[in-house]
């Protein structure tokens, strides 16, 4: 940050004086206080540590940026530094003013960490109120516990990011776009770990430094790698698992990041497994240079081939795992669950507005995100809900400043409840069909 001369304490605001209002409704006041233990303890650390040309503090920033989450007028550096002289703003802020030059530079040498111990209490928060009402099948119920979904989404940037990556898109275009990759805990849709790779680092190589032991990865076609395969297991023993995954597989050769295999031994299909459209199930074992370099050539694999319908064609999904004693159609039922991480973006781009960066550097835009991680969960807290589908309308209302969260709370209600209605009447359906497959035939 550009060094200023020292700057006295400014007077408290006092009721006699007068200022703005900001022309729309704010929400997420409440929000603040309920962290205003977290916040001070923030400012804490920053006294202990600041220089006296110290002009903004973590806890003003991490303010002002939580409200601006929830409030879909301030969005840019400008309307941040308008609103914080607001006085819906001065009830929270120790400055009178956030001035947009000095908050670009505050994001250029933020330190978004300091927010991870405030996002790990109210993950644990979340997981002690969470209510699971979904039935499943054991096996399925056991594995989904453990369960990541992992993938990468892009937002656009500007030319001069430097770490931002060159995309071409299905046009033929070149643009920027700074990529964010997730793994997200499919049984709570919470983010296990959050990751602003660094420039021209790929989706496998930057899930390959995040892989925790004892967790089931599922990786969609971008992640075909065989060194991403060799993390799973432990370094110069590959007999000894670390954790578990689901691949996708996207072709043959080059295409799937060089993961080629011979097939050892064909497994027979039940009943279980025909009725959800699997048509093969094999052991097979890498078969390239690479993967013997890796030390991978005696790994044991499975490959589990499922047909799906999708827009009226016939299409195959091709998945490559080390869960080998799992039934074939619990595999395909694993891999379902990666759509979450998809769903995860979506909410995130539609209610937490990152179409657009407001830093173009990489601290910025982290504690940018960890921001809206924050107002995600809080959010999670306040509703009781996951996000779905039905769900994005009625944020989009409250996004645009139309309603607030209290009235839209018994309509997402009554649409839970008829949600939760509808999947324990597909369950009995779905048991019942294959109740009926497996009676033996006269």
């Amino acid at each position: 940050m550009k060094k200023r001369a020292p700057q006295t304490p400014q007077p408290p605001l006092t009721d006699s004086e007068e200022l703005p209002l900001w022309p729309h409704r704010v929400q997420g006041g409440k929000y603040v206080k309920q962290l205003q233990k977290y916040v001070q303890s923030l400012r804490a650390e920053d006294a202990a540590n600041t220089h006296g040309n110290r002009a903004l503090f973590l806890d003003d920033v991490f303010i002002a940026q939580l409200l601006a989450f929830f409030n879909p007028t301030v969005r840019t550096l400008r309307t941040i530094e308008d609103f914080s002289q607001t006085k819906q703003a001065q009830k929270h802020l120790t400055t009178r003013k956030i001035c947009k030059s000095t908050l670009s530079d505050f994001n250029a040498l933020a330190d978004p960490k300091r927010l991870q111990p405030l996002i790990a209490f109210l993950r644990q928060v979340t997981l002690a109120q969470r209510e699971n009402g979904q039935q499943r099948s054991e096996p399925l119920n056991q594995l989904l516990e453990q369960t990541i979904a992992v993938d990468g989404t892009f937002l656009p940037a500007l030319a001069n990011v430097a770490w931002a990556v060159r995309n071409t898109n299905q046009h033929g275009s070149q643009n920027h776009r700074a990529r964010i990759d997730v793994m997200l805990n499919v049984e709570d849709g919470l983010p296990e770990a959050i990751v602003v790779p660094e420039p021209h680092q790929g989706e496998a190589e930057s899930a390959r430094h995040a892989l925790q032991p004892g967790k089931l990865y599922l990786y969609d076609r971008g992640f075909n790698s065989l060194p991403l395969i060799a993390a799973h297991y432990q370094e110069g023993d590959t007999s000894q698992v670390l954790s578990q995954f689901v691949l996708r597989l996207r072709g043959d050769g080059k295409k799937n990041g060089g993961i080629t295999f011979t097939s050892c031994e064909e497994r027979a299909l039940s009943d279980e497994d025909r009725a959800a459209g699997v048509v093969e199930d094999r052991f097979v074992r890498l078969s390239s240079t690479n993967a013997a370099r890796l030390g991978l050539s005696d790994v044991e694999l499975r490959e589990v081939v499922i047909d799906y319908e999708q827009d009226g064609e016939l299409k195959q999904l091709q998945l490559l795992t080390n869960l080998l004693d799992v039934p074939a159609e619990i595999i395909g039922q694993l891999y379902r669950h990666r759509w979450q991480v998809e769903l995860f973006f979506r909410w995130l781009k539609s209610y937490g507005n990152f179409r657009h960066l407001i830093s173009q550097t990489k601290p910025g835009m982290e504690l940018h995100f960890y921001v809206a991680m924050i107002g995600i969960m809080l959010m999670y807290l306040h509703t009781g809900y996951r996000p779905s589908k039905y769900m994005f309308p009625l944020l989009g209302m409250v996004a645009n400043g139309s309603t607030t969260l209290e009235e839209i709370m018994p309509i997402l209600r009554e649409r839970e409840r008829r949600c939760a209605l509808a999947r324990e009447s597909q369950r009995r359906r779905n048991a019942k069909k294959k109740a009926l497959q497996t009676q033996p035939k006269p």
